[in-house]
């Protein structure tokens, strides 16, 4: 029998939250130093508190919880009402303000909601952590029980496939989780757009004569935004979701492109570059649009990784389609990273096995009984020049 794997008292320590008296204290010390800083005279910046004030909620909803994060969310409000909207130095709020105080209540509520979000997220990842190896000796059971009592097999190999399912679940959100950073990135892009064009209707309308030219551009503009964001989090979405397997005719083409959109972030805060060179007529293959995301997104965030140490040649990651005989398609990630060692090709695949320093050795043996499952095959060749390249057919 597989040996229980039992989280030392260290482990128990480190999942433990800060106290609440330290979980309130950050979000009131948070909006206060967002409120000083505003008002130094030599910082200029009275004109513009609403981003230091949405950073202190986010940094105190994801330090702290919901709590926190709505303590700061009515600081926060009760401080730009008092110091930057007039009449100032009064909670009374002149009739012309109310849109720009709705719109900054608006977005400080967005703001709070996906810090606190991406706290529970953090959360689940560690408790799934814990998790993983009662997982994975589970199927090991399964996989033995098999062989066993082959008149117990249809019930077998459903636990087996849900147990490989859990897996590749627990991996996507892992995964998800290690690129929570840029994925809040990209959301803060348009979210940071949505209230610099808001604050512009305002002082359109504001006007002796409105520009209502200028603010339906805004509103178009606020709108374009909205949908950027609501984007991220929709792909986010689809693949953080636990799903049974889904057949069905797939594009690899789209599968890949959404992927990649995804990790647009991810490849900029690596200071990377992308390439993609997908065929133009190619058979519609049957799969699980999920899994085969999750796939790419492994072998496409390992490239970036291969390449974090280079400096001496651009960082390039070329993603590459074309026709496979017997109506297949094969995929090629192609980093431009030091390789792998030779001693170590045959290990990767291995679960558990990771050369990363906090990696979890669970990505690429996932990936391959995916492709599996889908009746291909992954595997690694060296470049000829740096790097490496995995293929896989489907």
């Amino acid at each position: 029998m597989a040996r229980q794997i039992q989280p030392t008292e260290s482990d128990r320590l480190w999942w433990r939250k800060p106290p609440a008296i330290t979980r309130y204290g950050v979000a009131g010390l948070s909006v206060a130093t967002a409120l000083i800083i505003a008002r130094l005279p030599q910082l200029h910046l009275a004109n513009a508190p609403v981003s230091l004030f949405l950073c202190a909620i986010m940094f105190s909803a994801w330090f702290g919880g919901v709590g926190p994060g709505c303590v700061a969310i009515a600081l926060s409000h009760l401080g730009f009402i008092y110091y930057f909207v007039a009449p100032l130095y009064s909670l009374a709020v002149q009739t012309e303000e109310v849109p720009r105080v709705l719109m900054f209540s608006l977005s400080a509520l967005f703001v709070g909601s996906l810090s606190a979000a991406q706290r529970r997220t953090t959360e689940s990842l560690k408790r799934a952590h814990d998790n993983l190896a009662r997982s994975v000796q589970e199927l090991e059971r399964v996989n033995e029980a098999l062989h066993a009592e082959n008149a117990e097999r249809k019930r077998s190999e459903e636990a087996v496939r849900k147990a490989q399912a859990e897996l590749a679940h627990v991996s996507r959100i892992t995964t998800l989780g290690e690129m929570a950073a840029s994925i809040a990135h990209e959301v803060d892009q348009p979210l940071s757009g949505v209230v610099i064009n808001a604050n512009a209707c305002v002082r359109f309308l504001a006007r002796p004569s409105p520009d209502l030219g200028e603010v339906r551009d805004g509103l178009h503009a606020i709108a374009r935004d909205g949908r950027r964001a609501s984007e991220v989090i929709a792909r986010v979405r689809a693949l953080a979701r636990r799903a049974g397997t889904d057949r069905e005719p797939l594009d690899i083409n789209d599968v890949i492109s959404e992927v990649v959109a995804l990790a647009e972030g991810e490849a900029r805060r690596t200071h990377a570059r992308v390439r993609i060179e997908l065929a133009g007529t190619l058979p519609r293959v049957i799969g699980d649009r999920v899994q085969l995301q999750q796939v790419v997104l492994n072998l496409l965030l390992n490239g970036l990784d291969a390449m974090h140490e280079v400096l001496d040649r651009p960082r390039e990651l070329v993603i590459r389609t074309e026709a496979e005989a017997t109506d297949h398609v094969r995929v090629a990630v192609r980093d431009s990273g030091s390789g792998i060692d030779p001693q170590l090709a045959t290990r990767i695949f291995d679960a558990f096995y990771t050369t990363k320093p906090a990696g979890m050795g669970m990505g690429l043996s996932i990936s391959r009984s995916i492709i599996e499952q889908h009746g291909g095959r992954l595997w690694a060749v060296p470049n000829d020049g740096p790097g490496t390249t995995f293929q896989f057919t489907v």
